[in-house]
Parts: C-alpha cells; sequence; structure tokens
C-alpha cells in the first residue's frame, strides 16, 4: 500500500499567501468595471427626468396660482364695478373694469372709460325678448350659448379698428372662430427700473428685473352661460336672460405675438372655466 506523503504545513501556508497577493484578473476587473458604469448610468439617468418633472410641477403650480388670480380679478369687477348702459332703442348693454396685471391704467371718472381701453370688458348679450328655437330646449339653450345666435369675446380686444364694438355688443366681432383664437395676451408680472433712486444698494442686474412671471401671459373668453336664465322647461324654444356668463381663463407661457394665420399656435399651459351670474 502506497504511502501518502503530507505536505508541510508552512508549504501550504505559503501556497495559499501567494494566491491572496496575486490580486484580480483583468477579467474580474472588466466584470466589475461594467457593473458599476451600468448602474451609474442608471442613476444619473434619473436626474434628467427628476428635474424635468420638478420643472413641471413648479410650472403647473404656478399656472393655477395665475389662473385663479385673473378669476378672482374677474368675480371682483362684476360684483364691484359693472356698469350698466342704456344705448339706442332703449336696449342695456353690460360691461365691467377690469383691474390685473397687464392691465391699461383705469380713468378715475367713470365718464373717461373707453371701450378700446383693455380694461373695459364687454359682457355678450341677446336680442331682448328673442326666441331661441331649438329641437329641445337643451338644443335652444345651446344655441343661444355657443350656436348661431351667442357670440364669444376673447380679451384682451384684438380688434383695432371697431374695439368691443365701440361699446355695442351687437356690433362686437364674435371671436369664438377666430385662427387662432387668442392673438394678444395680458402680462403678468413687473419690470424694476435700471435706473431708480429708490433703489438701495448696488446696480440692478438684468436677470433681477425680469420677474420669473414675465414669462407668463393670460387671456380669457367669455360667453353667455348653458344655464342662463329662464328655467321654463315646459317649452322648447328658450329666452336668454343674459344674466348668467361662462368665463374660461387661459395661461400661457413663452406665448408667441408674431402668430401669422396658418401658423401653429401657442397653446395654453392651464385653463380654468368658471360661471358668474351679473
Amino acid at each position: 500500500m502506497p504511502i501518502k506523503r503530507r505536505t508541510p504545513l508552512r508549504r501550504m501556508t505559503r501556497d495559499r499567501g501567494a494566491r491572496r497577493r496575486s490580486g484580480f484578473t483583468i477579467l474580474e476587473i472588466l466584470v466589475a468595471t461594467a457593473i458599476l458604469v451600468v448602474g451609474l448610468v442608471g442613476v444619473l439617468a434619473l436626474f434628467p427626468a427628476g428635474i424635468y418633472v420638478g420643472k413641471e410641477v413648479v410650472e403647473d403650480s404656478t399656472a393655477i396660482a395665475l389662473a385663479r388670480s385673473v378669476a378672482d380679478a374677474i368675480r371682483k369687477g362684476i360684483r364691484n364695478e359693472l356698469r350698466v348702459e342704456t344705448k339706442r332703442g332703449g336696449v342695456t348693454y353690460t360691461y365691467f373694469v377690469l383691474r390685473h396685471d397687464g392691465v391699461d391704467p383705469v380713468p378715475r371718472r367713470r365718464d373717461r372709460e373707453d371701450p378700446a381701453g383693455n380694461y373695459y370688458i364687454l359682457l355678450p348679450r341677446h336680442v331682448p325678448g328673442r326666441t331661441i328655437p331649438g329641437a329641445s330646449h337643451k338644443d335652444s339653450r345651446r344655441a343661444a350659448a355657443t350656436g348661431r345666435y351667442g357670440k364669444t369675446f376673447v380679451y384682451p380686444e384684438s380688434d383695432e379698428d371697431l374695439p368691443n364694438g365701440r361699446g355695442d355688443p351687437f356690433r362686437a366681432d364674435d371671436d369664438k372662430d377666430d385662427d387662432p383664437l387668442v392673438s394678444k395676451v395680458y402680462s403678468f408680472g413687473t419690470t424694476l427700473p435700471e435706473n431708480d433712486p429708490n433703489l438701495a444698494g448696488p446696480r440692478v442686474l438684468p436677470d433681477q428685473k425680469d420677474e420669473v412671471l414675465k414669462q407668463y401671459s393670460y387671456a380669457f373668453s367669455v360667453r353667455s352661460s348653458i344655464y342662463d336664465a329662464n328655467m321654463d322647461l315646459y317649452q322648447g324654444n328658450f329666452v336668454p336672460g343674459d344674466e348668467l356668463y361662462h368665463f374660461r381663463v387661459m395661461i400661457f407661457r413663452a406665448f408667441n405675438q408674431n402668430y401669422t394665420p396658418g401658423g401653429v399656435p401657442v397653446e395654453p399651459v392651464y385653463e380654468l372655466d368658471f360661471e358668474v351670474a351679473r
């Protein structure tokens, strides 16, 4: 029977130490590097997406807050500065004064309020006593609000030849079929003057003069509401009361003031619909 030779303990210890001192092979380093690069690329890919999502959240939050501020200004104008005038034929026309960013200075005297001023918000109305026909009560209401019998006014007023029909809603343009619907906007924010003696400290830098809100603008439309007065549901025809109005506030970012017909119109980043009774 052959006798097995034992490897000396000293030699075994020396062999293990040699293996430990030999380090990693090139293949192991390449595999570890590849795994590390793949992991880092995945982590770094999250940063642009996170920045984009954060930017979108900030823009949406800003647009919502701005739309609500415009809606509040419209409600205040109808509640506190509603004007009712009687024109030719005894027909009453209604407008209100808007006070918000981007609006022209409002005259102190009411008799100097001009339909050409972008603070002058004329409300649409129907011919007094006109009955709107329709296959059903709902159809006649829709025809009175959004169909051939109703008008939509968009502000700021873009008709320079006959702004707001010079105070006459029957002569004012119907804007619902315009291309685009909005061609002018009100601006948000203020721009600090370059040299203002009241500003303490060093010279105002250009990026400090332009507020974040300056990149936003707004417009709004108004038409009669489908749920206007005259709740007589027993007749197929409808007689508008011109008491309830539907507003749509549109918030824009980087609005293109040089739009040409047939081009790509600027889409609002946020829209807010609400109704107000006069």
